[in-house]
């Protein structure tokens, strides 16, 4: 998200095309807008985005936010947070921004693929080793990267005349131009992997 908040304290720098009302940060202000749309309801919490009707009860709603049993949920799923900060990241998914959150340190990530894969940066799990020297790496493409230090070698290799192929599409074409009894009868394509895989 980029950021066009201003180093002076205290000012606030998004500021509302229909009103003229300004907030902290553009979440705050995406939430402030859809108030305009909302018609009855056009008070606008700045902290959580909640929507009201009457001003009163935008104050008496205000009151959530402050203290030490401050309420920091999400007024769209209900789920609860630590911090105000995990909130407005948490927004985000609302907004259909992304939608995997780490919740280690509330990233967030646009498929649960690129959650799992960042999520080994915490555990320092590696799944993939090199077969050729037994080093490890956390995802395929860092493996593909090493794997190119041999040579340049590509991440399958035929097992019975040793030729490289780049894809696994490439070497099931590759397969077939090998005679049927060329090829020992356990053969299977993960045979031609460069790479074991523990995930």
């Amino acid at each position: 998200m980029e950021q066009h908040r201003k180093l002076h304290s205290g000012m606030k720098t998004y500021g509302c095309e229909l009103c003229g009302k300004r907030f902290l940060d553009s979440l705050r202000l995406r939430m402030h807008l859809l108030a305009h749309s909302a018609g009855a309801k056009a008070f606008v919490c700045d902290q959580c985005g909640a929507q009201f009707s009457k001003e009163d009860a935008l104050e008496t709603h205000r009151q959530t936010h402050t203290g030490t049993d401050m309420a920091v949920f999400c007024l769209l799923c209900g789920k609860r947070f630590q911090a105000q900060s995990a909130l407005q990241q948490h927004m985000e998914v609302h907004a259909g921004v992304r939608s995997y959150i780490c919740s280690e340190c509330n990233r967030t990530f646009p498929s649960h693929t690129a959650l799992k894969r960042h999520l080994r940066s915490h555990t320092g799990e590696k799944p993939f080793e090199c077969k050729l020297c037994h080093q490890r790496s956390r995802d395929y493409s860092a493996m593909i990267k090493h794997l190119r230090t041999h040579n340049g070698a590509s991440p399958y290799q035929c097992t019975i005349c040793t030729e490289y192929c780049p894809s696994l599409s490439s070497m099931q074409k590759h397969m077939k131009g090998h005679k049927p009894e060329e090829i020992p009868p356990d053969w299977r394509i993960e045979k031609t992997y460069l790479y074991l895989c523990y995930v």
